[in-house]
């Protein structure tokens, strides 16, 4: 164990020079820009200037779709560029001044997306962010598309997702981060099961220029590892670490975006375990805190449990969620045939960042109200643990996580029976009780999990 903690301390500091401070991860000021406080409440004030500006950014979805045309056309643009785009995908890196103020960072998008040249109205299709140490960091990374010639008969999507870090106990440069980065981006296309002709353009940048060719080549490596197009276009040069892709792929069935064929009686299946991003915080806290370890151990976790917990997020968080992919898509109807509610899924989401909250966001898009009967987090004494310390504030979150599905009681089993046969641990953990405002009824066990008031007060806790 003195091992461990040596080897924490020296990558504590190495990462500490490339602008991020993994201790940060833990108390939610790092990685993700916050939705709630700060990207929604931007978006609102430049709505109209970018209007204005023949620009649009659509409402939250888990990924960009559009109808596949006969030649799809793209290019990234860091800064500023010139290119006859239909559709943009975004990766916006700023620093935790702009990051905690809604003004700054709506003013930073605003430059960002109007710098984009373009004789077409361009359609901000999913925007991604996240937050650097580094003030002089901040950076558009922006993948253009270009749409020509006739639609073809399947739905495109794409999607960005760009981490700094997942183990710091890992070497930053190391197989694992990346496979961590490129399955994170694809999941959101899996949740509306495309998986056809999958592509990615990879974003990588390090202060190190070995370690950034090491995560180049490591791009490569899952590229042919899981078959999957690469296209290495121009990257960042901010010095910092970041690790992502834009993803792009398909599906010729339509797509499980029915809102409002969600129904009462309706069930909510989880397709493993979540909140993959506990452990893994527990665990950089009891070594950066060795006190921790004795409190965490009266409370009846062995410091082998919480490594135990660890592994096994780790090893979810790495793997390509394909098999869910795939059990989703053989529950849609054929791209453009009928959607028949009692046999197909309605809506699907995965269950990242936001954590279990995402559950709240699409009831509402579905305008039901639901009840959850269960969180089936990977260890529920260390996610309490967590929470009760203040290690995470939202110990339901997650990388790559868990695919929450919407569909009738009838096929319910079904699904569930499949996806235990593509090898993951599916639940049913909850239900649909009515057409109603959004309103999710949840048991006070939320509260062992969560203690974001900005986030626990959009439940309604029984």
């Amino acid at each position: 164990m003195e091992e461990v903690f040596e080897r924490f301390k020296e990558n504590l500091e190495r990462y500490k020079k490339m602008g991020l401070n993994p201790l940060s991860l833990a108390t939610g000021c790092a990685v993700k820009v916050d939705l709630i406080d700060t990207v929604y409440p931007a978006l609102e004030k430049i709505k109209e200037k970018l209007i204005e500006n023949n620009i649009e950014v659509l409402p939250r979805e888990d990924a960009d779709i559009f109808v596949s045309k006969e030649l799809i056309e793209t290019k990234r643009v860091i800064g500023e560029g010139s290119f006859d785009a239909d559709r943009a995908i975004s990766l916006i890196q700023v620093n935790q001044e702009t990051a905690g103020n809604p003004e700054k960072f709506a003013n930073f998008l605003l430059r960002a997306y109007t710098s984009i040249k373009t004789n077409r109205k361009l359609t901000i299709g999913k925007g991604h962010s996240i937050v650097t140490t580094v003030p002089k960091a901040e950076v558009a990374v922006i993948d253009l598309v270009k749409l020509e010639g006739k639609d073809t008969n399947s739905y495109t999507l794409a999607n960005n997702d760009t981490i700094q870090i997942v183990d710091p106990l890992d070497d930053p440069g190391s197989q694992m981060q990346v496979d961590v980065a490129i399955s994170n981006s694809l999941n959101d296309l899996f949740t509306k099961g495309a998986f056809q002709n999958l592509r990615m353009t990879p974003l990588y940048d390090s202060p190190d220029i070995d370690l950034k060719e090491r995560l180049r080549k490591n791009f490569y490596n899952f590229s042919k590892k899981y078959n999957i197009e690469i296209n290495d276009d121009v990257q960042p040069n901010t010095g910092t670490l970041m690790i992502g892709a834009t993803v792009f792929g398909e599906s010729d069935h339509e797509l499980p975006i029915y809102y409002n064929k969600v129904e009462e009686g309706d069930v909510i299946i989880v397709s493993r375990e979540i909140g993959e991003l506990t452990p893994i915080n527990v665990y950089m806290w009891v070594l950066a805190a060795p006190e921790i370890l004795d409190v965490m151990e009266s409370k009846g976790i062995s410091f082998e449990r919480l490594e135990k917990a660890k592994k096994k997020a780790l090893d979810l968080m790495r793997v390509p969620n394909l098999g869910t992919a795939k059990v989703i898509y053989s529950y849609l109807p054929e791209f453009k045939k009928v959607f028949d509610r009692e046999n197909h899924i309605t809506m699907t989401t995965d269950v990242t960042g936001p954590g279990i909250f995402v559950i709240k966001e699409f009831a509402e898009k579905a305008g039901v109200d639901v009840k959850l009967e269960e969180i089936p987090v990977i260890d529920k004494d260390i996610a309490e643990f967590a929470t009760e310390s203040f290690i995470i504030p939202n110990s339901t979150a997650g990388t790559n996580g868990g695919i929450v599905i919407f569909s009738s009681k009838k096929i319910a089993d079904d699904i569930v029976e499949d996806l235990h046969k593509a090898g993951m641990n599916p639940k049913i953990i909850g239900k649909v009780l009515r057409k109603g405002s959004g309103t999710v009824y949840v048991n006070s066990e939320i509260e062992k999990f969560i203690h974001r008031k900005n986030i626990l007060k959009y439940f309604k806790i029984i």
